[in-house]
């Protein structure tokens, strides 16, 4: 670790007095172990959660910080690790010039893509060699960016398919009207490809193994005649989502993007990559639970199904419900459609709030999650590290990070905590 970046930390953890140490949510019934709290008064919020599993059983988190009390500070992603299976949290660094961060595990290296800044920002990777302690790479922590130009994402999933690994982005051009001026698009590196800088030893750090589609604009002709007139159509937030072509070995690309959609809701987009224009063409619309809010859908191969943890709404009358949380899954390897809830309560509010004051109040939104082989021996050395290969088998249980707005939020938008929980057994809840 650098001095500089010694000295940053300090000056973080002696700066931040509205920083709480990691512990049980105690007048909660939710059984969340809360990874980082911030209170409200300091208008500084707490946003973007991304989790994964190393190999040696440690759990590692990061977020970013918004609202108003932050727009002065450096845009950096906090990292927080565990080594007792979530139960406690402790923050051991953090990455410059990082926001809308996922974080991957490859190789043994933990890497994370996303943008430098929130706005006008290019699309950057940072890596960690040694367990998330630090974020040098060729002898600096500012990272490499990938994509000069105007760019904004979510921690949305990683993927590697055919050995290509894929991350979903937006271009967000002037005059940044949110959502109408979203523009979907996917970079991907392809990991067989030799590695052309003399300087790099690592091809998913360098930018001339990216590249990046031409970025696709919403149009309102693909929405149905039969839609009322929506008040800000547009999508965001894309997912990544591998499927099986029926006809042979190939596989498809999708990009499932969260889609505005008020006054209606639970509705998703669904754009397919032409791998050989590496284009993007629009497919369908389709009911998805919790499509207007961020979410990441994930497939397992054991029940050959694609999962997601969804805020649905079920107030019509308010289609930016975000107060549940819900597992839901399809077997639609075609269409990625008939997604069904099956756990529709695994976090909901608890706090005698009436339906108004919870739905103005309350989110457990933005999470993103890994499958995992948690166990009580988790933090033992043959742990199993979160996979990004879009087939593999992660395991029977689910771990996930949960941006919160909960208890002390001035708003469900604003969330004032990081959370974790374990979902476990999964799988029976389809058979």
């Amino acid at each position: 670790m650098s001095c500089t970046h010694l000295i940053c930390i300090i000056i973080y953890l002696f700066t931040s007095p509205h920083l709480i140490e990691s512990k049980r949510i105690s007048d909660s019934s939710l059984d969340l172990n809360e990874i980082v709290y911030h209170d409200e008064p300091s208008r500084i919020y707490l946003g973007s959660p991304s989790i994964i599993r190393l190999s040696s059983g440690r759990l590692v988190a990061s977020h970013d910080f918004f609202g108003a009390g932050y727009i002065s500070q450096p845009r950096n992603v906090s990292i927080y690790t565990s080594d007792d299976n979530g139960e406690t949290w402790s923050f051991i660094s953090y990455i410059k010039h990082s926001y809308w961060t996922t974080l991957a595990v490859y190789n043994g290296l933990i890497y994370a893509i996303g943008t430098n800044s929130d706005s006008n920002a290019n699309v950057i990777i940072h890596r960690s060699n040694d367990n998330g302690s630090s974020w040098i790479y060729n002898g600096n922590d500012d990272g490499v960016i990938l994509f000069h130009g105007s760019f904004a994402t979510g921690p949305t999933p990683i993927v590697i398919a055919e050995q290509v690994m894929y991350r979903a982005v937006e271009q967000w051009p002037a005059p940044f009207q949110w959502p109408k001026d979203f523009q979907a698009a996917i970079i991907s590196c392809n990991l067989s490809k030799p590695i052309e800088s003399s300087t790099a030893d690592d091809p998913i750090m360098s930018p001339n193994n990216w590249r990046l589609t031409t970025p696709l604009v919403f149009n309102k002709e693909w929405l149905p005649k039969s839609f009322p007139n929506l008040t800000a159509p547009g999508y965001l937030e894309g997912n990544i989502v591998i499927v099986p072509k029926s006809s042979s070995n190939e596989t498809r690309v999708l990009n499932i993007m969260r889609f505005n959609s008020i006054p209606l809701s639970n509705l998703a987009i669904i754009l397919e990559l032409n791998k050989t224009t590496n284009t993007l063409c629009f497919v369908s619309i389709t009911n998805f639970p919790g499509g207007m809010t961020k979410f990441t859908i994930r497939y397992d191969p054991v029940t050959e199904a694609y999962f997601s943890l969804v805020n649905p709404v079920t107030q019509n009358f308010e289609p930016t419900q975000r107060n549940i949380l819900s597992l839901s899954y399809t077997k639609d390897k075609i269409h990625l459609s008939n997604w069904t809830i099956v756990a529709d309560r695994l976090l909901y509010d608890d706090t005698g709030f009436t339906i108004n004051d919870s739905l103005l109040y309350t989110g457990f939104h933005y999470v993103d999650w890994q499958f995992d082989e948690f166990s009580s021996s988790s933090s033992s050395f043959n742990s199993k590290a979160s996979c990004i290969e879009w087939n593999c088998d992660g395991g029977p249980h689910i771990i996930y990070a949960i941006r919160t707005s909960y208890r002390g939020a001035n708003s469900f938008h604003n969330s004032n905590r990081i959370t974790y929980k374990t979902l476990k057994d999964y799988r029976e809840m389809i058979k």
